[in-house]
């Protein structure tokens, strides 16, 4: 076997760059409204396409962004139910199926 002892001085380096990207993780923040930029990167589709989906009424508008002046957000947790297809409605169907469920465990419990 054999041992490259420059590779192992480089040791405590990359220990140390492995601590930063750790302690940047941890201190990471997600961001819960992003910019139309943002919003492109993340659902993959261009600048273009997003204010296309926007003016085209494809994005529920009062649910999935807000527009200050010219600045608009987009709500990122209202964003992944989009992607999957959830709609409102379907949150408040499930609801609905939670508490019934509520409502029959503790009738019987009683």
């Amino acid at each position: 076997m054999n041992i490259n002892f420059e590779t192992l001085e480089q040791i405590p380096t990359i220990y140390k760059m492995l601590l930063k990207i750790n302690e940047k993780l941890e201190n990471k923040i997600d961001k819960r409204w992003l910019s139309t930029i943002e919003t492109s990167q993340y659902l993959g589709y261009s600048k273009d396409s997003i204010d296309f989906m926007v003016k085209k009424g494809e994005f529920i508008i009062d649910i999935h962004y807000f527009q200050r002046e010219r600045k608009r957000i987009f709500d990122k947790e209202a964003l992944d139910k989009w992607v999957m297809g959830i709609s409102e409605k379907d949150n408040d169907i499930q609801q609905n199926i939670n508490m019934t469920i509520e409502d029959i465990v503790s009738s019987i419990a009683a």
